[in-house]
């Protein structure tokens, strides 16, 4: 990978963590963390986590992706798994080989 593309992902990675999409990670986060009533939900949800078929597990999770600090959590997550696989896909585009990369003898 050349310098210049290196500098710009190091470019990239700073305006990320300056974003104001992740300094709101960091506040929900640290609200879902401090949240009494949510915390004991994650630790049962935790605790019950291997019987994913059962009622309890199922109506839990749905209590949980309900608080509006997951529900915003989750959508900023998912709108930056998306960027950041978009970005990935660009990155690799220049350096796809077609074909196969060794010589039949």
């Amino acid at each position: 990978m050349d310098l210049e593309l290196i500098n710009k992902i190091d470019d990239l990675i700073t305006i990320f963590d300056t974003s104001e999409e992740i300094k709101k990670l960091k506040e929900l986060k640290e609200k879902i963390y401090t949240s009494k009533e949510l915390k004991q939900k994650l630790e049962h949800f935790n605790k019950i986590k291997d019987n994913s078929y059962s009622n309890e597990y199922i109506t839990l999770k749905k209590e949980i992706l309900n608080f509006p600090e997951i529900k915003e959590y989750k959508t900023i997550e998912n709108e930056l798994l998306l960027l950041t696989l978009s970005i990935n896909q660009k990155l690799n585009t220049p350096t796809k080989k077609k074909g196969c990369n060794h010589e039949n003898n």
